[in-house]
């Protein structure tokens, strides 16, 4: 059985990762999610998770291409888990993470990197949320 991993945050579920995961699961027979706690912890540029772990473990049990759910909180963790991991066959990248420096990157895993040319994106759904209650509190 060929084993999958993908690692995010996976906040505020949009196509874009259904998409993504659906592309996982059609390249692998067991897939796992790395789910990050936090990302905001290591790399001030990322945005603090909305939901909360608990509701993001709820929403991604319930996406039928998703095996297991495995939570960390640092990447040092995630590099642990990828590490122990017995057998990961292929680790699942956006394509923005072409040609740079990944956690793991040094480990013998081969790397099936997503397209990421659409438009979503968590950080702009974010983003654009925050604009229009904005824009509706200049209104009113």
């Amino acid at each position: 059985m060929k084993t999958g991993v993908i690692a995010g945050a996976f906040d505020v579920m949009h196509i874009g990762y259904i998409r993504a995961l659906r592309e996982c699961a059609d390249n692998c027979e067991y897939l796992i999610v790395y789910l990050h706690e936090d990302p905001s912890i290591e790399r001030a540029e990322k945005m603090k998770p909305i939901l909360s772990v608990a509701e993001r473990i709820e929403t991604l049990s319930a996406i039928r291409y998703v095996d297991q759910i495995i939570t960390y909180r640092l990447e040092s963790d995630l590099l642990e888990l990828l590490e122990s991991r017995q057998k990961i066959d292929i680790r699942f990248l956006g394509d923005d993470y072409k040609n740079k420096s990944f956690t793991g990157d040094n480990l013998n895993i081969y790397v099936h990197f997503i397209d990421r040319s659409h438009n979503y994106s968590a950080t702009k759904y974010k983003q654009m949320i925050a604009d229009s209650i904005n824009e509706r509190a200049n209104v009113v």
